[in-house]
């Protein structure tokens, strides 16, 4: 995550055409590469997975590569959709939904997804932002309180 840590990165991350550049390049990437290395691989080789959901208004099977940080066997992941004013598709999929599917680092199951309630989030929130610093400037672009869940491991 050094990478994110520079000056040249934080520039870039807030440019709106890299922004909207890398929101079409890096998912479709990212989704193949997770597919093919069982959650191995990815553009930044970064803490990536590929999230399963299941669509909460169709029902239909959705997938994603996100940005996630181990903590404790479980997964987190920041609802941050880049900092904009909307929540990610995945938020209302995991709320109406909360079994899903990941692959990362070797690992292909099925998990249980939990929002993190806002005191349980505020303890979090600053090891989620020394994980990866665009967290903090995401959060200051938008009004909305970014939503953090956990994603536990089904036995």
């Amino acid at each position: 995550m050094a990478l994110l840590q520079t000056n040249l990165a934080a520039k870039a991350l807030n440019q709106t055409k890299v922004v909207t550049l890398l929101k079409r390049v890096v998912p479709p990437l990212d989704r193949f590469l997770l597919k093919i290395s069982r959650g191995w691989i990815n553009t930044a080789m970064q803490s990536v997975m590929l999230l399963e959901t299941t669509g909460a208004k169709s029902g239909q099977t959705r997938q994603l590569a996100t940005l996630c940080m181990p903590f404790n066997g479980d997964l987190i992941l920041v609802g941050s959709n880049w900092g904009q004013e909307r929540h990610p598709a995945w938020v209302h999929n995991l709320r109406a939904n909360p079994t899903a599917r990941v692959r990362f680092r070797g690992y292909v199951g099925t998990v249980t997804a939990t929002e993190l309630e806002p005191e349980q989030r505020d303890r979090v929130w600053p090891q989620l932002v020394k994980f990866n610093p665009q967290y903090a400037q995401y959060q200051a672009n938008t009004s909305r309180t970014l939503p953090v869940f956990t994603l536990s491991p089904n036995p």
